[in-house]
């Protein structure tokens, strides 16, 4: 099927989509809730892309006890989503959540916003500025990709944006709890939000980090994203939450900062000795053998040796 072909197919059944009102049934598979410090509580998404089968649910959202209420980080792709994550907060906590953090744009993340201003109004969703601003403008077009690779599994998810803005090293007293804010300038997007939780030593990176999965850089910067992590590195935390994959210690950014400046390194070194990229991409694959059962590593090589080309090609001026 050619690109024009595609895109007709896509088009067309979104406009099938678009002709129920109707709301999707609920997240079918129960995903366990992990409490990874006294307050802090996650729920894995599956290391995928959205699809039919885990609709639309990839992401980690997660939740921050304090003592004035509860903090959503992430709440989803999805009002269905959003809905299990208010769940399991239901089942550990009778408080209220009073605040949400999305840490950037892409849709996986901050669509579940509805589920959770439906239920807590007076939440306040916190967001980096340019996030803010990308979300007016992208944000119909993420529900729309989101239906669509579901096969409608989102049908009744609609936009509630961020509304507070938050900068690089903002700090937020939530009840008990304060919330330190880093944004480094352009890493996975050129909006990304890292939060640390100060009292727990935990720090929720995005998608700044992802766990045994290759991440989008469309709209970032490799140095960008190594220099993010850095700053992530350098703080007291001991715990980080990917935005995909499992949580650990230290050894989680340092894996996907060895991935990323492994795969900058080798792009950097064919296109000094003059290589195409496409003629590298046999070479750069071969380099990068310790990552090849990462999750969405061969569909997303090609299209990462060529950002990374441009970049380094943007360098060399």
């Amino acid at each position: 099927m050619d690109y024009f072909s595609r895109w007709i197919l896509i088009a067309v059944s979104f406009a099938l989509l678009s002709c129920s009102k109707s709301e999707a049934p609920p997240i079918a598979r129960d995903y366990p809730l992990k409490q990874l410090t006294d307050r802090v509580y996650v729920i894995y998404g599956p290391n995928e892309e959205p699809n039919k089968k885990n609709q639309g649910f990839i992401n980690n959202p997660a939740f921050v006890l304090t003592s004035k209420g509860v903090v959503v980080v992430d709440p989803g792709s999805s009002l269905q989503v959003g809905h299990m994550l208010l769940d399991k907060i239901a089942k550990t906590t009778p408080s209220p959540v009073i605040a949400v953090f999305n840490t950037h744009i892409h849709g996986d993340h901050w669509l579940g916003n509805q589920a959770i201003h439906d239920a807590y109004p007076n939440a306040v969703i916190y967001a980096h500025p340019n996030m803010i601003a990308e979300a007016e403008t992208q944000g119909e077009a993420w529900l729309k990709t989101m239906l669509t690779l579901t096969t409608g599994a989102t049908m009744g998810t609609r936009l509630v944006l961020p509304s507070t803005a938050l900068e690089n090293n903002d700090m937020l007293r939530l009840g008990d709890r304060h919330f330190r804010v880093y944004h480094s300038g352009k890493a996975h997007t050129d909006g990304d939000l890292m939060l640390e939780v100060v009292e727990e030593k935990l720090m929720f990176l995005g998608d700044v980090v992802v766990t045994q999965r290759v991440a989008r850089l469309d709209e970032g910067d490799f140095k960008g994203n190594i220099a993010a992590i850095d700053i992530a590195l350098n703080t007291k935390a001991v715990h980080f939450v990917p935005g995909h994959g499992q949580s650990g210690g230290r050894e989680v950014p340092l894996a996907y900062r060895a991935f990323l400046s492994m795969l900058y390194g080798s792009v950097s070194k064919y296109y000094a000795q003059g290589l195409s990229d496409f003629n590298m991409k046999d070479k750069v694959n071969a380099d990068l053998s310790a990552y090849h059962q990462w999750a969405m590593f061969d569909a997303s090589l090609g299209h990462l040796i060529s950002l990374a080309y441009l970049q380094a090609e943007a360098a060399s001026f």
